[in-house]
C-alpha cells in the first residue's frame, strides 16, 4: 500500500501510456461521452433508469455517430439524440472555437501566398489526425467569398483627387489551358490624402471593354468626380476612362514613357539618355520641361529619330502633373503607387501558388490580400498632405538651367 502511495499520479499515467499508446485518447473519449450523457439527462429531465413522468421533458432517441477532432486525435463518438427536440451540447461549441482559430490561420496562410498543398502538409505536421485535404482547404477559403463580395461592393465617396489604374498579370488555368490574365486595379486618393482601393476586376485581356466594365463598376459604387487620372498609355484604358469620367485631366506615367523612349536606343546609350529625360521631369514648370525636351530632340534627330519624334509628339501627356501642387507632383507623375506597393507584394506572394486553377481562385487570393492593405491604408498615415498651402498654385518661372547634353 505504501509503495502505491509513493508513486505520483504522473508516474502511474506514464506507465499506462507506455503500455498502451491509445490510453489517453480512450480516456478523453470516455470523458466526453460521459459529459454528453449528463447533458442529455439534464435536457430530458430524468436519469435513464428513472421513470418520473412529472419531471420528464422529453424522450431519449438513441445515438448518432459523430467524428470529433481533438489534440489527442480524431474521436469517434456516439452523440445522444432526443426525440422531441435537438440535443444541444456546449462541448462541441467550445472545441469549435479552437477549430475556427485553426481555420483563421489557414486563411492567413493563403493570404500570405502559401499554396493549398503546402497548407495541407503544415496542418498535417501540427496534428496528424486532422485531415484537411487540398479540396478541403479550398472549400474553407471559399467561405470567405461573401466577405470579399461585401468589400468589393462597398459604397465609395463621390469625389477623389487622384485615380491610379494599372493591370497585374497572373497565370490562370482556363479550359485546360494556362493563360496570362490581367487583374485591373484602381486606387483613389481622397480629399484627406488617404489611399483607398476602389476597384479590382479580372479579365481575359486588357481591352477597352474590360476597362469600361471596370470603371463603370466603380462609378456605380458612388464615385462621380475625379481631378486627375494616372495610368500608362494603354489606348483602351484611356478611352474608357474618358468615357466614364469625361473632361478629366490625364497624366501618363513617366516611368512607362521613359521605358518606351529608351527602347529605341542601344544599351550603351540608355544611361545617358535616361539622365537627359530626368532633367525634363525634374523641371519646376511646363515651359522649362518643354524647352529641355526640344534640346534633347534636336540632339537625337539624326541618330535616333524615333526618340526625337516621341519627345516632340507624346511628351505633352506626361507633363500634366506640373499643373498641380508641387508637394504632390512626385507621387502623381507615375503609377508607382500600384506597381511599387501592391503589384510587388502580390507578385512575390503568388510565386508560391504559381498557376491558379481558375479565375475565381485568383480573384479570391488578390482580394484577400488587398483587403488587408486597404485596411492598413484607412487606419494608417495619410499618403499626401492636403493643406491650404498645398492647394494647386502656378509656380513662378525659374531661371532655365543649362542643358548638359552638349
Amino acid at each position: 500500500m505504501t509503495q502505491l502511495n509513493s508513486k505520483s499520479i504522473k508516474a502511474i499515467l506514464q506507465e499506462e501510456l507506455n503500455k498502451d499508446g491509445d490510453f489517453l485518447k480512450q480516456m478523453v473519449k470516455h470523458i466526453i461521452q460521459q459529459i454528453m450523457e449528463e447533458e442529455r439527462d439534464t435536457q430530458v429531465g430524468v436519469l435513464s433508469h428513472k421513470r418520473d413522468n412529472t419531471k420528464r421533458k422529453a424522450n431519449r432517441n438513441g445515438y448518432k455517430p459523430r467524428s470529433f477532432n481533438t489534440r489527442v486525435g480524431n474521436l469517434l463518438l456516439a452523440k445522444p439524440q432526443i426525440r422531441e427536440f435537438a440535443f444541444q451540447t456546449q462541448l462541441f461549441e467550445n472545441y469549435q472555437r479552437s477549430e475556427k482559430a485553426l481555420l483563421a490561420n489557414i486563411c492567413q496562410m493563403i493570404k500570405d501566398g502559401v499554396s493549398t498543398n503546402r497548407v495541407k502538409k503544415i496542418v498535417g505536421k501540427l496534428s496528424p489526425d486532422l485531415t484537411y485535404s487540398k479540396s478541403t482547404v479550398s472549400r474553407i477559403i471559399q467561405e470567405l467569398d461573401p466577405q470579399i463580395k461585401k468589400w468589393q461592393q462597398a459604397q465609395l465617396q463621390d469625389y477623389y483627387l487622384y485615380l491610379f489604374t494599372d493591370a497585374l498579370y497572373f497565370f490562370v488555368r482556363v479550359n485546360h489551358q494556362v493563360i496570362s490574365c490581367p487583374v485591373l486595379i484602381t486606387i483613389g486618393i481622397d480629399k484627406n490624402g488617404h489611399r483607398k482601393i476602389l476597384g479590382v476586376d479580372i479579365a481575359f485581356e486588357e481591352s477597352y471593354q474590360s476597362y469600361l466594365n471596370h470603371f463603370n463598376k466603380i462609378k456605380d459604387k458612388g464615385l462621380k468626380y475625379v481631378d486627375l487620372t494616372i495610368s500608362d498609355d494603354h489606348k483602351g484604358l484611356i478611352k474608357a476612362q474618358q468615357e466614364v469620367f469625361p473632361n478629366t485631366a490625364h497624366q501618363r506615367c513617366i516611368c512607362h514613357f521613359m521605358r518606351n523612349v529608351l527602347s529605341n536606343v542601344p544599351y550603351k546609350e540608355k544611361t545617358k539618355l535616361a539622365e537627359y529625360l530626368k532633367q525634363i521631369f525634374n523641371s519646376p514648370n511646363r515651359q522649362m520641361a518643354a524647352t529641355i525636351a526640344k534640346m534633347i530632340a534636336k540632339k537625337y534627330q539624326s541618330s535616333y529619330h524615333k526618340v526625337s519624334g516621341m519627345l516632340q509628339e507624346e511628351l505633352e501627356f506626361t507633363l500634366t502633373y506640373l499643373g498641380y501642387s508641387k508637394h504632390h507632383r512626385r507621387k502623381i507623375r507615375t503609377t508607382n503607387l500600384i506597381e511599387g506597393v501592391i503589384n510587388k507584394d502580390l507578385k512575390q506572394r503568388s510565386k508560391v501558388v504559381g498557376i491558379f486553377p481558375n479565375q475565381e481562385s485568383c480573384m479570391r487570393y488578390v482580394c484577400m490580400r488587398l483587403m488587408e492593405i486597404d485596411e492598413q491604408w484607412q487606419t494608417g498615415r495619410r499618403y499626401m498632405k492636403i493643406n491650404k498651402e498645398d492647394q494647386f498654385t502656378q509656380e513662378d518661372d525659374l531661371k532655365l538651367p543649362r542643358f548638359t547634353g552638349q
